[in-house]
């Protein structure tokens, strides 16, 4: 796999926003706000003139992404189980899925 270097730059105060608004829904449970809090900050992100593979792989997405992969416990079988079940519901199916609580 080829990968590049990007540089983040954290000089740009739309950087420091982003990023301090990804360290503080860590400690966040409702996933309707950290997405908007995600999607409020991608777009700052694009507008700096990231997009693609940058955009994808900037520490500020990966921050965000392990947050809702905390929160939503997914694995590779969480995973496997959830397409499953979303290709029983496109079908006008019922699917049954396990509710993890959040401790």
């Amino acid at each position: 796999m080829q990968t590049t270097t990007a540089n983040a730059d954290g000089r740009k105060p739309e950087i420091q926003n982003a990023a301090s608004d990804a360290l503080n829904v860590q400690d966040g449970v409702n996933l309707i706000a950290i997405l908007n809090s995600w999607q409020r900050n991608l777009k700052a992100l694009r507008d700096l003139g990231l997009g693609g593979d940058e955009l994808n792989n900037h520490p500020i997405s990966l921050a965000y992404t392990s947050k809702l992969v905390a929160l939503t416990r997914l694995s590779t079988g969480r995973e496997i189980e959830a397409f499953e079940a979303v290709e029983r519901l496109k079908r006008g199916e019922s699917a049954n899925y396990d509710v993890i609580p959040i401790k």
